[in-house]
């Protein structure tokens, strides 16, 4: 087979051309400094990654939700924390009181702390995070509780926020379940209660004074189930989104050890590659003769 200038110099041309491509691809790592930058370089490589970035993606969506939920909650906790602390202070007015008295100043300061103790349990049913109203059940925009009555306008329905993968925790809470005992902790109007203790007091019936001391301890009760519930809710959030966390960091690694570039090697092997394509370039020229802008 006859070697013709032509195929010599094609060849050539093929030679440097794929050096180019090498320098060019090397050039392009220690620019972008990962080693994957398009599908052609690694096709199972790039599938792993975007299926990473897809789950880390839905993982931030998670740690969001639980932000929120977490402080929807902890403020719900909080209230709830502020109603405990009122009904043992009511608790503890009754208790001083439980065999009445005849004294007219002590029936009126009793009458007006617990009337202050009320509008302060009201205040806490009424107790927003931001704009939202965390005791309303799902209706949040407005004040569940009446400042004039004891009615609820909010509901007892469940906003759910997902967590984790086919996990979600309600965020609602159901104000009327505490303070109008309607839910599962319990069965006591803890606002009916305050008033008939204040009629009770006015009017010196120890009998009636006695059983709303009673209905206190049971309201006390009534409250503490609701903080377990809520605490319970807390941990959840807390638990997925240690979970969440521990995941990211994982698929980060994941991605970091497909991507990160080793710089020192590859700036070696650029170093290596420019030289021999510069050396080739000379070459080529003192060999043909020819300016290489006749073949490229």
């Amino acid at each position: 087979m006859r070697i013709t200038s032509n195929m010599t110099a094609n060849n050539t041309i093929y030679n440097l051309q794929n050096a180019q491509t090498t320098l060019n691809n090397l050039t392009e790592l220690v620019t972008s400094g990962q080693n994957v930058n398009q599908p052609s370089d690694n096709p199972a490589a790039m599938n792993t990654l975007l299926n990473a970035n897809d789950s880390i993606n839905a993982l931030n969506q998670y740690a969001t939700n639980s932000t929120l939920g977490t402080t929807t909650l902890q403020t719900t906790s909080n209230a709830l924390s502020g109603i405990s602390s009122v009904i043992s202070q009511a608790e503890e007015l009754a208790g001083s009181i439980s065999s009445g008295t005849t004294s007219t100043t002590t029936q009126q300061s009793a009458i007006q702390q617990l009337t202050s103790l009320k509008q302060q349990l009201i205040g806490y049913g009424n107790t927003q995070s931001g704009n939202t109203y965390v005791l309303g059940g799902t209706d949040t925009s407005t004040p569940p509780f009446s400042t004039s009555s004891n009615t609820y306008s909010g509901n007892s329905n469940q906003s759910e926020m997902e967590i984790a993968p086919n996990v979600n925790q309600s965020v609602s809470f159901d104000g009327s379940s505490v303070l109008l005992g309607t839910g599962s902790y319990g069965s006591t109007n803890i606002l009916q209660s305050i008033d008939n203790l204040i009629t009770a007091v006015g009017a010196n019936n120890v009998t009636g004074i006695q059983q709303g001391a009673s209905d206190l301890e049971s309201a006390a009760t009534q409250v503490n189930n609701a903080q377990v519930d809520v605490s319970a809710r807390l941990t959840t959030f807390s638990n997925m989104s240690t979970m969440n966390t521990n995941n990211l960091n994982t698929l980060q690694s994941v991605i970091d050890n497909i991507q990160t570039v080793n710089m020192t090697q590859v700036g070696v092997e650029l170093e290596q590659q420019q030289t021999g394509y510069s050396a080739a370039l000379a070459a080529t020229e003192q060999v043909s003769q020819l300016s290489l802008l006749n073949y490229m």
